[in-house]
């Protein structure tokens, strides 16, 4: 298949990471993959892709993006165009009357407005929650693919400077309110418990003077970004998503990948792959902090509620199964325009 897909951001989180690893697994499997999009993202691909530049900075309705884009999706003569997130959905909902083939957009986080999704031929979402907003024949669920990897070993607590005597958690993600971290100060202050949180972001003030305010007996780093996350997780005793919101977390899909222990709160895709005695309510730091207490005092009957997600995880949340799944969806909409075309042309 010729495939195009539009991405409209360019920064260095779950839509980049998803768009990248998707275009290399359709490239590897023979199909022709252009992305269209930023030039700092499209560096960032890999060589079998066709990179296509276009100035996705300028705002959804400037004629001059509208107007190239159209151009050289034409230009690109694809089968199928994928519009990755909101902004990409709604630049192709109004360039719609003029594509010359079928579009799909992928909804990656929770929005308010959906009407440009309503105007594209079909929607893929990465969770369920995602896709009750859609009527069942118009959506299919995809969960984001990750690589299987073995985690390189890491010892926490002399990496961290942290007592040997205490469990060490471990959240990973972005420094910002929606994923919840200080929630999570606050449920383990007081504890006699160690907390690592790998990320970085605009909300680092904020946790530092948390962090400082917390009992001695519990011990927290703020280490910065840390591009082998999934080694902190398999090395930690649990890992703890305290988010907020969440379209797909990518932190569930790869501690269960890594056979992590995890608690989360109730939020896609963790409330879709763990029982309900590994979630929490949203932003309720003592059913959090209680919750971590049982779990701690019973590791073995953690590890064992955890046994089917992690068999879940492999089968659903592998590279291999996101692209067989979304070939299926181009597929069906390249029959069904061809289909189409051919009751439109007399015999």
């Amino acid at each position: 298949m010729r495939i195009c897909q539009v991405v409209a951001g360019y920064g260095e989180g779950g839509l980049e990471k998803h768009v990248r690893e998707l275009s290399a697994e359709l490239a590897d499997a023979g199909h022709a993959v252009s992305v269209l999009g930023d030039r700092r993202l499209l560096d960032t691909l890999p060589k079998p892709v066709r990179q296509v530049p276009v100035p996705i900075h300028l705002g959804r309705r400037n004629p001059l993006l509208l107007l190239e884009l159209l151009a050289k999706l034409r230009a690109c003569r694809c089968e199928v165009i994928h519009a990755q997130a909101s902004k990409a959905a709604a630049l192709m909902a109004l360039l719609k009357p003029w594509l010359p083939c079928p579009v799909v957009g992928t909804l990656h986080n929770v929005k308010h407005d959906l009407r440009a999704f309503g105007k594209l031929d079909h929607v893929i979402t990465v969770s369920r929650e995602l896709a009750r907003a859609f009527s069942p024949e118009r959506v299919s669920v995809i969960y984001n693919g990750i690589e299987a990897a073995t985690p390189a070993s890491v010892d926490l607590r002399k990496a961290f400077d942290l007592p040997a005597d205490r469990p060490v958690l471990c959240a990973v993600g972005r420094l910002v309110h929606a994923k919840g971290f200080d929630v999570l100060l606050d449920a383990i202050d007081g504890l006699p418990v160690s907390l690592v949180i790998a990320g970085e972001g605009a909300a680092r003030p904020a946790l530092e003077r948390r962090i400082a305010r917390l009992a001695p007996v519990t011990q927290v780093r703020l280490p910065g970004h840390w591009d082998a996350a999934r080694s902190l997780m398999a090395a930690a005793d649990a890992t703890i998503i305290a988010s907020r919101r969440e379209g797909f977390s990518y932190v569930c899909a790869e501690a269960l990948q890594c056979g992590a222990r995890l608690v989360s709160t109730d939020v896609p895709v963790a409330n879709e792959m763990l029982p309900p005695g590994l979630i929490v309510p949203v932003g309720d730091a003592a059913a959090l902090r209680g919750k971590l207490q049982t779990l701690l005092a019973d590791p073995a009957a953690w590890d064992e509620a955890l046994r089917t997600p992690r068999r879940q995880a492999e089968r659903l949340m592998s590279r291999q199964t996101m692209r067989a799944h979304t070939c299926v969806v181009y597929a069906g909409l390249i029959a069904l325009r061809t289909e189409r075309v051919s009751l439109k042309t007399p015999d």
